[in-house]
């Protein structure tokens, strides 16, 4: 398709990224943070405006009563289209309600693209009213990129769509970690030579398990979290230590970095859900080149140990963890191995270069 001009897309996000653009012009986190912004940019095809993430917080109280999230920037969106090529939303499920009504009612005309990283969710009577009329809309996008083979066909069953459709409209992506960002951090060596381990996160760790796990280890664990992360009452070990506090990324990477390796335990009741929980944090360890211990995922199309850069964990209880942290810790000669197979994946084969190229090419079949 041949143009004059750039293509206009709008950016519509769930939440805030108008930080994150600003912490990426400050070289304080990767481009991968904006979902391909950067990237679509960088190939002078495209202009990529992010909206305002909120403005008139009285519309989203309207929307609380009329059961539509995000109810302003989706009211603002729809005023604002005329002057774009492509919409683009990176979480549809939570802010696409009144968005895809209107697109199904034939009243947006421009082509939708989004991103399949969370399984569609049912609410609990799967034959309600409510449950079609979202199902419905939610089959109205015109392009879905996801990233993981499994959430693809899982969705396309929840949405009851035909395979011939699929293979239309469903595109597999691979959402990796910026190119340049980490090439140019400073090397961080462990202040021990005894390994240790770090785990961060928000509400799907398990950090329970986790800490009751290391209590029956010598080893030392280090959990960056959220304040609901870890219970107050919870009794933490003396090898274990607990910062809730917000830890800027830049921070974060140098505990990456300083570390052996990194886990990512995800609780057992959400990890077939069909989100990529984990995913962000598998990225970092790619990227950093660090080995992974990590529960095992069946939404996570990148398999760590058929790559050689860690473990799963598929008994997912304190007494699973156990055996695979101590089985982890006797690899600690594979250690640099294992982080150079990592690296070389990032190099090669998991880099935001390659996004960004995908979502290019499914935005150009969208126009």
């Amino acid at each position: 398709m041949k143009r004059n001009r750039k293509i206009k897309v709008l950016l519509v996000n769930s939440y805030s990224l108008e930080q994150v653009f600003t912490n990426w012009e400050n070289g304080e986190n990767p481009s991968h943070f904006l979902m391909g912004k950067v990237e679509l940019e960088e190939s002078g095809d495209f202009q990529v405006d992010i909206l305002e993430n909120q403005r008139f917080e009285w519309l989203n109280k309207l929307g609380d009563f009329l059961r539509i999230p995000y109810f302003d920037q989706q009211v603002r969106t729809l005023g604002s289209i005329k002057n774009y090529d492509l919409l683009y939303l990176p979480y549809p499920l939570a802010n696409s309600r009144l968005i895809s009504f209107f697109k199904w009612i034939g009243l947006i005309r421009i082509p939708i693209v989004v991103l399949g990283h969370q399984g569609f969710l049912f609410y609990e009577d799967k034959n309600s009213l409510f449950n079609r009329i979202l199902k419905k809309s939610f089959q109205q996008f015109d392009h879905y990129a996801f990233f993981s083979k499994r959430l693809l066909e899982k969705t396309r069953i929840d949405l009851d769509l035909s395979k011939d459709f699929a293979d239309k409209h469903f595109n597999l992506v691979h959402w990796g970690p910026d190119r340049n960002f980490y090439r140019n951090l400073d090397p961080v060596h462990p202040n021990s030579s005894l390994p240790f381990a770090v785990c961060a996160g928000t509400v799907d760790r398990d950090y329970d398990m986790l800490i009751d796990a290391f209590s029956q280890l010598e080893h030392s664990l280090k959990i960056f979290c959220t304040k609901k992360g870890v219970p107050d009452n919870k009794v933490v070990p003396a090898n274990v230590s607990v910062d809730n506090s917000w830890v800027p990324y830049p921070q974060l990477l140098k505990e990456y970095m300083a570390s052996s390796f990194i886990i990512i335990p995800i609780r057992d009741d959400i990890k077939n859900r069909g989100n990529t929980f984990g995913l962000t944090v598998l990225n970092d360890c790619i990227a950093v080149g660090k080995p992974v211990l990590m529960t095992y995922h069946p939404y996570i199309d990148v398999d760590i140990e058929k790559e050689n850069i860690g473990l799963w964990v598929r008994d997912n209880t304190v007494e699973g963890w156990t055996v695979a942290l101590n089985r982890m810790f006797d690899l600690s000669d594979n250690f640099e191995s294992m982080g150079e197979n990592a690296k070389k994946m990032y190099h090669r084969r998991y880099n935001s270069g390659i996004f960004g190229r995908e979502l290019a090419s499914i935005f150009r079949r969208a126009l």
